[in-house]
């Protein structure tokens, strides 16, 4: 083998499928970036997909997140565009939807996150070659609601994650896989400080989220631990 030879994995395809001009998200929009990439690897199902504000419960938990439903043969698959509009520090650190989207029977059920758009892209694939219903949830920060520099908000997606307070990872019959591990996790404060909305929230109150936040990580490494579960990707912090 030569030894200049690369390996460079796959570029997300150029193509647009979401026109800036029709779109009315603010700067820095998280759900708007995440339908971005989704467009680019289901690419002319877009335009067939529906959209929807969930108003009450979805899957028994209550969530009024964003969402859209994109059919292909036999697949469905439905994704939760979570900008988390009113939620507590509680509701931040305590998501359910995936694993009671497992509790359903959903054939397929991941996390991502718009900041890592390579796993993203692979999962929303995955999603649509499995027969049946498959669900993934995605946590899209919102500069608005979370009141943050809209500049800052492809950091506050990796920081979410490097927190460990939105996990990636992917549930394949029944097999969990962390598809992003952190090295070097962050403090939860790190992430949390970073947004106006929880200016008031006290010590007390942090230190509590972040114990949910390392029992519900210990809990789902557990799931992992024992599996034939491969990463795709290992990082440090980014920011």
């Amino acid at each position: 083998m030569d030894k200049f030879s690369l390996m460079v994995p796959n570029f997300i395809p150029s193509k647009e499928y979401v026109d800036p001009k029709h779109n009315n998200a603010c700067i820095g929009c998280g759900v708007s970036l995440a339908v971005r990439h989704v467009g680019k690897a289901v690419e002319d199902l877009l335009s067939k997909a529906t959209f929807e504000r969930a108003a009450g419960d979805m899957f028994g938990v209550k969530t009024d997140a964003g969402f859209m439903r994109i059919k292909q043969g036999k697949s469905e698959l439905i994704i939760c565009l979570d900008d988390e509009p009113g939620a507590s520090l509680n509701d931040v650190v305590s998501k359910k939807l995936a694993d009671v989207a497992v509790a359903e029977g959903f054939e397929y059920v991941a996390t991502a996150s718009p900041s890592y758009p390579f796993d993203l892209f692979e999962k929303v694939q995955s999603a649509l070659e499995v027969e049946g219903k498959s669900f993934i949830h995605i946590l899209c920060p919102c500069p608005t609601a979370w009141q943050f520099s809209t500049e800052d908000a492809v950091k506050m997606g990796f920081r979410a994650v490097e927190s460990l307070a939105f996990p990636l990872y992917e549930v394949a019959s029944g097999y969990y896989n962390l598809t992003i591990k952190t090295l070097k996790p962050r403090a939860l404060s790190e992430y949390i400080s970073g947004q106006g909305r929880f200016e008031k929230v006290t010590e007390k109150q942090l230190a509590s989220a972040a114990e949910k936040v390392e029992k519900a990580y210990a809990k789902l490494t557990e799931k992992i631990d024992g599996q034939m579960a491969y990463t795709f990707e290992t990082t440090g912090p980014v920011y």
